[in-house]
C-alpha cells in the first residue's frame, strides 16, 4: 500500500465536501439563465444591445473548469463568474459599461444586494455571489470570444483590459491529465461525491427543478486530478490568508500553475504538493528579481492574468511561505497517526470542513461505532475487531487523544 493512499482518501473527502452539490449546480445554472432573462427584459438598460446576434452571456472562471469551492472568509459561499459580451457603443466612456450594467441588474430575482466593483458588478445571494463582467468583443476576424473588459475604479482613470477567459478555460480543460472509465480517478471522485455532497443553496432557491428538461448552461464536471488538487490548494489558501491581512493571489494565476506543474502519478497528495512546490519555486524566482511573475493567457498573450497581483515583495514572500507550509504539512501527514492527520487537515482546510471529512472517512472505513486504530508510519485506519489477527497487533496502536499543530499555521479560529 503506498504511504499516501489513505491521505489521498481523506483529501478526496475534503475536496468533494467543499464543491457545489448537484442540486447547487442546478441552482447556479438557473441563475445564469435568469441573468440572461433579466438583462434582456424590455425595460433593461442593456436590452437593446443584447438583441444583437453576436451578444452572449456565459459562465467563466472556476465554474467553467469545475473548480468552484466554498470561498467565504467569514461565511461559506460559492463565487461564480459570468460574462456579458456585446458590442459596446464607441461613444461610451470606459466607466459607463459597468454603470449601465449595475443599473440593469437592479431587481434581480433573489438578490440580497448588488455591488459595483472595479471590473464587475456582484450579485449577492445567500451562500453565493455572482460576479458579472462586460466584454467588448474585438472586431472580426478574431479569436473566439477575445475582447476587452473594463477597469473602472472609484478614483483614477478607467481603462480597457485585453481578455479571453473563455479561451483560457478551454485551454485548461485540454491541458490537464484526465482519465475516465472503470477504476479511474474520475470514477473515484464521482463515487465519493455521492457520500460527501452537501446541498447549500437549495433553501434559498427552491425553484431549481423547473429547468430539468433544459440543456445545462454551466459546463459539466471535470474530475481531473489536477483540478481536485487545485480545489484543495485554493481552500488551503483561503484559510492561510484569513488572518494575514494581505491579498491572496488571483485564482486564475493558481489555476494556470495547476496545469503548468504537470500531472503527478503518485496520487492526489503528491499532486497538491507538486502544485504548492511549483508556486513556491515561482515565488523564489520573483523574490530574487523583485519583479513578476508576468503570467499570460496562453490563448491570448496580451491578457496578463495576474495584472493586479503581486503589488509588493510581501505578496510574493507570503505566497512562498504559504505554499511551503502546505507542502510541509502534507509531508508530515504521510507518516502520522490518524488523529494527527485529522489535526493537520483542520489546520489546512478549516475545522468544520476537515471535521466533516474525517467523520465521513471513519464511517466509511469502520462504521460509526467502531474504535479507531492506525498502522504506524502510514496512517491507515483499521477496525479494532481485527487487532488480534496474528502478526498485526504489534504493528498497530490505538489512536492517541492529543493535539498536533503544523508549524507556522495561522488558522486560529473555527471555520464557518
Amino acid at each position: 500500500m503506498p504511504p499516501t493512499m489513505n491521505l489521498d482518501d481523506l483529501l478526496l473527502d475534503v475536496a468533494t465536501s467543499i464543491e457545489p452539490s448537484d442540486a447547487d449546480r442546478k441552482i447556479i445554472d438557473k441563475r445564469y439563465r435568469e441573468l440572461k432573462t433579466h438583462l434582456e427584459r424590455p425595460n433593461s438598460a442593456l436590452s437593446e444591445f443584447l438583441k444583437n446576434d453576436k451578444s452572449r452571456i456565459y459562465p467563466q472562471g472556476s465554474i467553467s473548469i469545475s473548480a468552484t469551492i466554498l470561498s467565504g472568509e467569514k461565511d461559506d459561499r460559492f463565487d461564480v463568474d459570468a460574462m456579458v459580451e456585446f458590442d459596446v457603443p464607441p461613444n461610451w466612456s470606459n466607466r459607463k459599461p459597468l454603470d449601465v450594467l449595475f443599473e440593469a441588474l437592479q431587481g434581480f430575482p433573489g438578490a440580497q444586494k448588488i455591488v459595483r466593483n472595479t471590473r464587475c458588478v456582484t450579485i449577492h445571494f445567500a451562500f453565493m455571489h455572482m460576479d458579472v463582467t462586460i466584454m467588448d468583443p474585438e472586431s472580426e476576424p478574431r479569436t473566439e470570444r477575445v475582447g476587452e473588459i473594463f477597469h473602472s475604479p472609484d478614483t483614477g482613470e478607467s481603462d480597457r483590459i485585453p481578455a479571453n477567459p473563455y479561451g483560457f478555460a478551454y485551454w485548461f480543460r485540454k491541458s490537464v491529465h484526465f482519465q475516465e472509465g472503470v477504476g479511474s480517478f474520475a470514477e473515484r471522485v464521482a463515487n465519493r461525491r455521492i457520500e460527501n455532497s452537501i446541498d447549500r443553496l437549495e433553501l434559498s432557491s427552491p425553484r431549481a427543478a423547473d429547468q430539468d428538461d433544459l440543456p445545462a448552461t454551466i459546463p459539466p464536471r471535470f474530475d481531473a486530478q489536477q483540478v481536485v488538487a487545485l480545489k484543495l490548494i485554493k481552500r488551503a489558501f483561503i484559510v492561510a490568508y484569513r488572518n494575514r491581512g494581505i491579498k491572496r493571489p488571483p485564482s486564475i494565476y493558481v489555476t494556470k500553475k495547476a496545469s503548468d506543474c504537470g500531472f503527478e502519478p503518485l496520487g492526489l497528495t503528491s499532486q497538491v504538493q507538486r502544485l504548492a512546490i511549483c508556486l513556491r519555486d515561482e515565488m523564489d524566482k520573483a523574490i530574487e528579481l523583485v519583479n513578476g511573475p508576468d503570467e499570460r493567457n496562453p490563448t491570448h498573450i496580451p491578457d496578463r492574468i495576474n495584472d493586479r497581483w503581486p503589488k509588493h515583495q510581501m505578496d510574493r514572500q507570503t505566497l512562498r511561505t504559504v505554499a511551503d507550509e502546505v507542502t510541509n504539512c502534507l509531508e508530515k501527514a504521510k507518516s502520522m497517526s490518524f488523529t494527527e492527520v485529522a489535526k493537520i487537515l483542520s489546520e489546512l482546510f478549516g475545522e468544520n470542513i476537515s471535521g466533516q471529512a474525517v467523520e465521513k472517512h471513519l464511517q466509511r472505513r469502520e462504521g460509526s461505532n467502531a474504535s479507531t486504530s492506525v498502522v504506524k508510519g502510514v496512517g491507515t485506519v483499521i477496525p479494532s475487531a481485527i487487532l488480534t489477527a496474528p502478526g498485526l497487533a504489534k504493528e498497530t496502536r490505538i489512536v492517541p487523544d492529543h493535539h498536533f499543530h503544523c508549524e507556522n499555521s495561522n488558522e486560529n479560529e473555527k471555520d464557518h
